[in-house]
């Protein structure tokens, strides 16, 4: 535990120590919105050190407001003086205090990354991506897509619980031609696998050109990582989707995020997933973002991971992205 040393002598290395955030607080947009809190508060908010030890280190009037660019400060006169959430604090005027995080970011994760800190093996993982945040739960190694990233543990809770039926959009490449009606219609009823009866709901389905079906498969399988033993990978069966000689893209929506789960339930619907890339979570959209590139959530996105944070996300509202929302008809 990080213990500040107020009235050491040694100010710098107690400035370091206080800025090691343990664990810095998020503020929510209608918070910050207010004008002005008091100063111990705010800065409990932003180092995620104890109110206390924030109260004495202002007594002492160390921390210090950044009124310009030109290098302006003026002294913050204790613990009850009432300044904004954002304002631009330091202490001895030497060590920025740094902003509250942000409740969430979207990172577009590649295909062969480990949604983990480290690897043993040296495999590509997230581990400096988002450093002050923590993943949403986890993306498959061959899955590419959305993968959020979170500074408030309740919110994480929120939308990884199933109660709380958080849809996650997933666009797949399978093998062979599907049916829509037939796939639709499989899982609606539900389908069976070794982890249970799953549901989904079926969106889109778009099929391949006969000609772009052989350069697609041999580009994917050339892009699979060494590491892999191709041997096993062929006696268990898992070599055989570069095998197709069809293929299609279908797009569909689940409320749970079990192991492989979409892959599971798509192939045992008898279309085995080529590619699977995550696109949307709840109301968050992956867009156009590009891989390995992380952006901020947008107003929108932001007021709706609010709600789930606070528990006021509606269960009877499902959320229809806007490609797919049918205009009103017009009549003249």
């Amino acid at each position: 535990m990080l213990v500040l040393s107020l009235f050491s002598n040694h100010r710098l290395s107690s400035t370091r120590a206080f800025l090691q955030m343990p664990k810095a607080l998020y503020v929510s947009t209608a918070l910050a919105a207010r004008n002005y809190f008091r100063a111990d508060r705010v800065l409990a908010n932003r180092t995620g050190q104890s109110r206390s030890q924030c109260f004495q280190l202002l007594k002492e009037k160390r921390v210090w407001q950044k009124l310009d660019d030109e290098g302006n400060f003026q002294v913050v006169k204790g613990p009850a003086e009432q300044i904004p959430m954002q304002a631009s604090l330091f202490i001895d005027r030497t060590h920025e205090i740094p902003l509250p995080p942000p409740l969430a970011q979207v990172y577009c994760k590649p295909k062969w990354m480990l949604s983990v800190r480290s690897d043993p093996l040296q495999r590509p993982c997230i581990a400096h991506i988002c450093p002050n945040l923590h993943p949403v739960g986890r993306l498959d190694y061959d899955t590419s897509g959305l993968l959020l990233f979170s500074s408030a543990g309740t919110l994480t809770q929120q939308l990884l619980h199933p109660k709380h039926e958080i849809e996650k959009e997933y666009v797949a490449v399978v093998t062979g031609v599907v049916d829509t009606e037939r796939l639709r219609q499989q899982l609606q009823d539900g389908v069976a696998t070794s982890e249970g009866v799953h549901t989904a709901v079926l969106l889109d389905v778009q099929h391949w050109d006969t000609d772009t079906v052989r350069p697609y498969l041999e580009q994917v399988q050339g892009a699979v990582p060494s590491h892999y033993n191709q041997t096993d990978l062929q006696e268990k069966g898992h070599w055989r989707i570069f095998e197709a000689n069809e293929l299609s893209t279908v797009r569909l929506t689940v409320q749970e995020g079990k192991y492989r789960m979409v892959r599971r339930i798509l192939a045992n619907c008898g279309h085995e997933v080529v590619d699977l890339r995550r696109e949307r979570l709840g109301r968050i959209q992956l867009g156009d973002l590009p891989e390995g590139k992380v952006r901020d959530l947008t107003a929108d996105e932001l007021a709706w991971a609010e709600q789930v944070l606070q528990g006021k996300q509606s269960k009877k509202e499902k959320y229809v992205p806007k490609r797919l929302r049918k205009e009103p008809e017009t009549t003249s």
